[in-house]
């Protein structure tokens, strides 16, 4: 889903794959970030998401945040409610009442866990440039999918000092443009593992819609 070609990242980096050989500093700042990542149990980043389309005027902003662990996700975006155990996906509609069941594809690789550990095989990274912003060293790279998608690119700001993806902006091919805000990263929160697990009875009113 667009919202979280997850979100198609927030967050992004490889592990164990080098880069282009011409990209030195790419390299080694995202093998930086992964190697930091990789490291933790859990995650949560708070943000905002901001999708824009000048043709269409389209401009929609909202906020949100996810727990992660391994392949298990929680996010919260609007009013929805996304669950992922590693093998299924739960939407909550808030608005419409509505329970979405989709089994994961293991093909996809705009998954939190994807995102965050498969740069390497999936994309050539591109340094850009180091600029300071708001007090601190932002090193702005770009990401280019090595296989067709429906974005041609993705750029990513991180925060040189704490090491941590600051912004993301997916570029659609339709003109689109999605940016992810971190407002708040949290290394190694206390998750329970119920949280990425979908209690039926919690939503006894809904429509459930089975689409495995």
């Amino acid at each position: 889903m667009k919202t979280f070609l997850l979100s198609t990242l927030i967050f992004a980096f490889t592990l164990n794959v080098a880069f282009s050989q011409d990209n030195t500093k790419a390299d080694e700042v995202l093998n930086a970030l992964s190697t930091k990542l990789e490291a933790l149990e859990t995650m949560k980043f708070e943000f905002s998401y901001t999708m824009e389309n000048a043709a269409e005027k389209i401009n929609e902003s909202k906020s949100g945040s996810i727990y992660i662990k391994g392949d298990k996700y929680r996010l919260y975006i609007a009013d929805q409610l996304i669950i992922c155990d590693g093998v299924t996906i739960w939407t909550i509609l808030k608005e419409s009442k509505e329970v979405q069941i989709n089994n994961v594809d293991p093909k996809n690789q705009n998954t939190p866990n994807k995102m965050l550990t498969s740069y390497g095989k999936n994309y050539r990274a591109k340094f850009i440039k180091e600029t300071p912003s708001q007090g601190f060293i932002m090193q702005t790279i770009d990401l280019t999918p090595n296989t067709t998608q429906s974005f041609y690119k993705i750029r990513l700001e991180i925060n040189k000092s704490k090491n941590i993806v600051y912004s993301s902006t997916i570029y659609d091919k339709n003109g689109t443009t999605y940016t992810y805000l971190v407002s708040n990263f949290i290394e190694n929160p206390k998750v329970f593992e119920h949280r990425f697990t979908f209690d039926k009875n919690e939503y006894a009113d809904y429509e459930i819609n089975d689409m495995r």
